[in-house]
């Protein structure tokens, strides 16, 4: 996952880059108020949200300076595009098509190659959240059966017992926060 600080810096570099133009700069500045939701990504095949900006002062044939699609919906401009996504938690995938983007640290320090990137931290994080729960439901069975086990016991045993479900609650402690920071990832995940 692409640091929340260089992702800002990359929107501020590129909103410096495009100079005065108000469409650009409402843009850039929904975008940093959004940059968790933003992912910066070379291939926009497949993205629900996808913004491609491009300011190219070199090339050969005219480029585009905005073009956006939400759900396959071509938006016509960034105001559109603010108000269509502005009320939920989707992914934006943005590409900026500047001169020697392919050589600007700031940029390729962000830039991930497609959406697929995006989408399967998002699976990763939900596939160990669940193996997290499945560890807590084997530790809560294993702390159930020590308790179950403990009314029919010798002294002897109930100190083992005792000592197994000690462990087995702090293991659950342990779990429970591993399963906090996750659900806290996948959050900023869905959000970004």
């Amino acid at each position: 996952m692409v640091p929340r600080s260089k992702k800002l810096d990359a929107i501020y570099n590129f909103t410096v880059m495009v100079g005065q133009s108000p469409m650009f700069a409402y843009l850039m500045g929904y975008l940093a108020g959004q940059v968790d939701r933003v992912n910066f990504v070379d291939d926009l095949t497949g993205a629900d949200i996808a913004v491609k900006i491009s300011i190219r002062r070199t090339a050969v044939w005219p480029h585009e300076p905005f073009k956006a699609f939400v759900r396959g919906v071509a938006m016509p401009n960034p105001f559109t595009l603010v108000r269509s996504v502005n009320q939920e938690n989707t992914p934006i995938c943005v590409s900026l098509d500047f001169d020697h983007a392919e050589e600007t640290p700031w940029y390729q320090e962000v830039v991930l190659p497609n959406v697929s990137y995006v989408t399967n931290a998002i699976e990763a994080a939900r596939e160990e959240s669940e193996a997290l729960r499945q560890e807590m439901d084997r530790t809560l069975d294993i702390y159930r059966e020590c308790k179950n086990m403990l009314k029919d016991s010798s002294p002897e045993r109930q100190k083992e017992l005792g000592f197994y479900m000690k462990l087995a609650e702090q293991q659950l402690k342990s779990l429970s926060q591993q399963l906090e920071e996750l659900n806290k990832k996948m959050r900023q995940l869905a959000e970004s």
